[in-house]
């Protein structure tokens, strides 16, 4: 399990950020690239729709929601942020087959087998240091054999780390991912390709495929990524290097860098 400290942390931040962070996703060069490469993977899982039922785990202000609403019968959006749930349900108000749930994905209320698609995108897997192998344990249990999810999750190998010289170091002295990556006061848990692959394996999910996003842009400082408003001269650049990367989020051995990881898994 996530420590009580870790737990507060997360919810504290998206108190905070649910009220800014659709203007942020719009606006900075790294959310903009992640979000290109959500609606990339989005189009792909939703070509093998539709699906009966949808499991949007850590649906945050409900932005991919909105979409998975249009390819199931039913969605259902998971949160542990009451604030994040209450812009969601105010986002999706009109939708009559969403619905929404303040939930930990550690200790899911689902009954077994109730979803064939799961979509957890914004880093949730790696907000939770500690306890991510149970909420891969919950996925399986309540995935349908045959069940499609996508996971994203921080890469422990990414070029993010030239202008992360104490970042190398815990790389390089720690076997698999690890967990001194940090932002808005949370930590976050950095995964390896083979980590995460025997993580799922060892929960019966088949890897389909895997996508990075940021891969090239990464190299540029985080001030640049996440600033707003007046753009930059790097600012710019990281929204070029962003659109390269796109091209290149599924390409082998691209993919393996990008800053983040989304990986399309299949339930044995």
């Amino acid at each position: 399990m996530s420590s009580p400290d870790s737990t507060y942390a997360v919810v504290a931040a998206y108190a905070r950020l649910s009220r800014t962070i659709d203007g942020w996703n719009r606006e900075a060069p790294f959310l903009i690239n992640c979000y290109r490469t959500y609606d990339k993977l989005l189009n792909i899982i939703g070509a093998g729709g539709p699906y009966k039922r949808t499991l949007d785990l850590g649906c945050g202000t409900g932005l991919q929601t909105e979409f998975l609403a249009g390819i199931s019968g039913e969605v259902v959006g998971i949160d542990i942020s009451d604030e994040s749930i209450r812009v969601a349900r105010g986002r999706c108000g009109r939708l009559r087959n969403a619905a929404f749930q303040v939930q930990d994905a550690r200790r899911m209320s689902f009954a077994d087998g109730m979803f064939d698609c799961v979509v957890s995108y914004g880093d949730v897997l790696s907000h939770i240091v500690d306890g991510y192998e149970d909420v891969v344990s919950e996925l399986r249990r309540v995935t349908v054999p045959g069940g499609v999810i996508s996971l994203e999750m921080d890469n422990k190998w990414t070029m993010g780390l030239l202008n992360q010289p104490r970042e190398v170091w815990s790389a390089l002295m720690t076997r698999g991912g690890h967990d001194t990556r940090s932002w808005e006061g949370m930590k976050f848990k950095t995964f390896t390709r083979p980590e995460i692959a025997g993580l799922l394996r060892r929960h019966d999910f088949e890897i389909l495929h895997v996508h990075g996003h940021n891969i090239l842009a990464s190299a540029v400082p985080d001030r640049y990524l996440l600033e707003q408003g007046n753009r930059s001269l790097l600012g710019r650049a990281a929204l070029a290097l962003g659109s390269a990367d796109l091209s290149l989020s599924g390409v082998f051995p691209f993919n393996r860098f990008g800053y983040n990881m989304i990986v399309t898994a299949i339930k044995k």
